[in-house]
């Protein structure tokens, strides 16, 4: 069952430039502080942008967030900066493209030193900060000069029973709650929701002990339509629903304390649905996330389709809350979309995001090499560039990355599952789905999204589009040298630098979150 969601007053608090929040809400004759907002950040783990009911989701009841949708901004084309949780999770809260970040360009290695988040700055100018759940990771902020994770102070304190098994015990809800009542100098605050779901591992069979139909599953065009996956995917959909019922509670308390109107709720994910061909990968199923934005600040009830990056979230934090973008963050604020009135493409110039990976987990390939690309994503075509072709795209076949993982072993940048056990052993009888999900991949590969929306059919060679390759494959060369991609000045050696320095997990016997 979902909880009740308490519906609130639709009043819209206008403005007109988000230097101007600032006085619209503040009180007096300016010699009180005046009332900067708060920020909520909802971070699921592993969800493609297609799973919600705002996005036209049938087999996910996603009632809270389709509610806030409703009456916030749903935006249609937010994509990560890298589909991979580390590297993702580091350039949302630095504001800057992944492949700037050093070791934080990929998981299970260490934060940078000297390299600050928006949670640092808002602490700075007095907000009460935390997090709860997943923070920053999976890496060690420890070994760095960075005091804390990066996501703030972790409140943790209260468990809840997950129903199946796989689901994490952390009761996000009242650990938001706790942070809220620590708040006692009454401070704007800024706190990060970690969902861990719906990262694997899954209880096999516990969507349908859930209540779960396998015959609603979306299965998606590279996948076979087997019951096995279909199984798969409904145990993924109950996970996305747990979270909404907490989100559903989240937002009950804010109601409760009078303090919905003035929060940021800015919902999304930090990469793509656990499953092959999707997280890990550079296909929308990897780097395309859902993301809506929830205020009394803004024009309401609005879908975008400005293709926005998660680096945009931080300087967009810095703005609406009164302070100078950092000249290192890349990423753009999104307050000319909040406070326009306009759906559809709001900034023309909005018109491409980059995303790419280097290395998502180590120890999935010989050497633990990365296996490095970068990606243009307009809103009619993919373009990807494939640096090390010859490397096998989700890792080297063979010996499993954990000892308890996936019996078929092997391809440890895909997590191990139902689905990629079925793929793999069939992939003698059904050669498509396992070339499709872990075959090599040239060089370049072209995908016209209009025609092709799960990036099949690459056009790469097909002449009748060599001049719209060459005009991504520039655009992409210039993306990447306006943001100092090390790859984009032959300094692609650093990369596999620093994977060698971190070959596995520190110390690590077990599985990480």
């Amino acid at each position: 069952m979902h909880p009740k969601i308490i519906s609130w007053p639709k009043t819209i608090i206008a403005f007109f430039l988000p230097v101007l929040i600032i006085g619209l809400l503040s009180c007096g004759s300016g010699e009180k502080e005046p009332t900067r907002p708060n920020f909520l950040i909802i971070i699921t783990d592993d969800q493609s942008w297609l799973h919600a009911g705002a996005y036209g989701c049938d087999f996910i009841e996603t009632q809270a967030f389709d509610q806030l949708a409703e009456e916030g901004i749903l935006f249609n084309n937010a994509f990560v900066s890298a589909p991979s949780c580390g590297p993702s999770r580091g350039s949302l809260l630095t504001g800057q493209a992944f492949y700037r970040l050093q070791w934080a360009s990929m998981n299970h290695t260490r934060w940078p030193d000297q390299t600050y988040t928006y949670v640092d700055h808002l602490a700075n100018a007095g907000y009460h900060v935390g997090f709860t759940g997943k923070g920053w990771g999976p890496g060690h902020w420890e070994l760095s000069d960075h005091e804390g994770n990066p996501a703030g102070k972790g409140y943790q304190l209260y468990k809840t029973k997950p129903p199946v098994r796989g689901i994490s015990n952390c009761d996000y809800s009242e650990n938001f709650r706790d942070f809220l009542s620590k708040n006692e100098e009454d401070k704007p605050f800024c706190f990060w929701v970690g969902i861990i779901e719906p990262h694997r591992i899954f209880e096999d069979g516990g969507g349908v002990k859930m209540g779960k139909d396998p015959a609603t599953a979306d299965v998606p065009d590279y996948y076979p339509d087997v019951p096995e996956i279909r199984g798969d995917l409904v145990d993924y959909a109950f996970e996305i629903e747990w979270f909404d019922q907490h989100l559903g509670l989240i937002v009950e308390h804010l109601e409760e304390t009078d303090q919905l109107d003035n929060t940021v709720i800015m919902i999304t994910s930090d990469n793509g649905m656990p499953f092959p061909r999707s997280k890990a990968t550079c296909y929308d199923m990897g780097t395309r996330v859902p993301f809506i934005v929830h205020w009394g600040g803004i024009n309401r009830g609005r879908k975008v389709d400005d293709m926005v990056s998660l680096t945009d979230f931080a300087p967009t934090i810095m703005e609406l809350a009164g302070l100078e973008v950092p000249a290192e963050m890349t990423g753009t604020s999104l307050g000319n979309i909040f406070t326009s009135d306009q759906s559809g493409q709001v900034d023309p110039t909005r018109d491409v995001v980059v995303t790419g990976v280097e290395r998502h987990f180590p120890g999935s390939r010989e050497g633990s090499n990365c296996y490095p690309v970068r990606a243009l994503r307009t809103h009619q075509y993919l373009y990807l560039r494939n640096y090390e072709p010859d490397r096998m795209p989700s890792g080297d076949p063979g010996t499993p990355v954990w000892p308890d993982d996936d019996p078929t072993g092997g391809y440890g940048d895909t997590d191990g599952s139902p689905t990629k056990t079925w793929i793999i052993e069939h992939m003698e009888t059904d050669p498509k789905w396992y070339q499709l999900n872990f075959g090599l991949r040239p060089a370049e590969e072209l995908y016209d999204i209009s025609k092709d929306p799960f990036q099949i059919n690459n056009l790469a060679e097909d002449p009748d589009y060599k001049e719209v390759l060459e005009k991504l494959s520039r655009r992409l060369d210039e993306e990447l040298k306006e943001t100092s991609d090390p790859r984009s000045s032959g300094q692609g050696e650093l990369f596999e630098q620093y994977a060698k320095e971190y070959p596995h997990p520190i110390g690590a016997q077990a599985k990480p979150e």
